[in-house]
């Protein structure tokens, strides 16, 4: 099988892999509900976390950033390294998480799965990203965490990669740039009601219990 096939094949595991709604799964297995019909909407780990707890929340982050391990390494694997095709599993499967076909294409915030994929691509930089977890739980605004994690961990993957850069051992391939530019982008395009919320103090707050709340829907 020619290098070339390989690397669509991965391409098309990476999506449907990241497309794997955990959330929505969680939610009707284990409680009988839609999760997008409650809370904000969403399908992702903060939406669960606040609907149904701490337990299924952690659930449905832990999926969704092993999604962005798996596509990773499953393209790590297939073609022996080749940075190109890592970095393109990571983003395609950020990208299946966000637009999922099997939920018509509305899915999660692509936060936890690019932390995922991270992970592989320059672990330095994923170590880089948790400081978003640590902004979230002072802030109580995961939004907020998400947003400045990501823009810090692959603002310096992009200078890294852009450079060559080898950190304590571990070398950045210009190759990589292929998710550090693309990503972020993404992210923050899905954050921007979030943005439109914190600016004007309407954000909601992550809570230690959960609130069942239907999901207000706008026109």
């Amino acid at each position: 099988m020619s290098d070339l096939v390989v690397a669509i094949l991965v391409i098309f595991a990476a999506y449907f892999i990241g497309a794997i709604p955990f959330g929505v799964i969680i939610g009707k297995v284990f409680r009988g509900i839609d999760i997008r019909s409650y809370g904000s909407g969403g399908s992702g780990a903060t939406n669960v976390n606040r609907t149904l707890g701490p337990y299924a929340g952690a659930g449905v982050l832990a999926a969704d950033v092993g999604k962005g391990l798996v596509v990773t390494l499953i393209a790590h694997f297939a073609l022996d390294g080749e940075s190109w095709i890592v970095a393109s599993a990571g983003t395609t499967g950020v990208l299946g998480h966000m637009f999922p076909v099997y939920i018509r294409f509305k899915g999660g915030k692509g936060v936890a799965t690019g932390l995922g994929a991270l992970a592989v691509i320059s672990p330095i930089s994923a170590a880089i990203a948790l400081s978003g977890v640590l902004i979230a739980a002072i802030t109580k605004y995961v939004s907020l965490g998400s947003i400045l994690g990501t823009g810090l961990s692959l603002g310096l993957l992009i200078m890294f990669s852009a450079f060559g850069l080898t950190i304590l051992g571990w070398e950045h391939d210009p190759w990589y740039l292929l998710f550090a530019i693309p990503v972020p982008i993404f992210i923050f395009w899905s954050h921007r009601s979030n943005v439109d919320r914190l600016t004007k103090g309407d954000e909601s707050k992550l809570e230690n219990k959960p609130a069942p709340r239907r999901a207000q829907r706008t026109p």
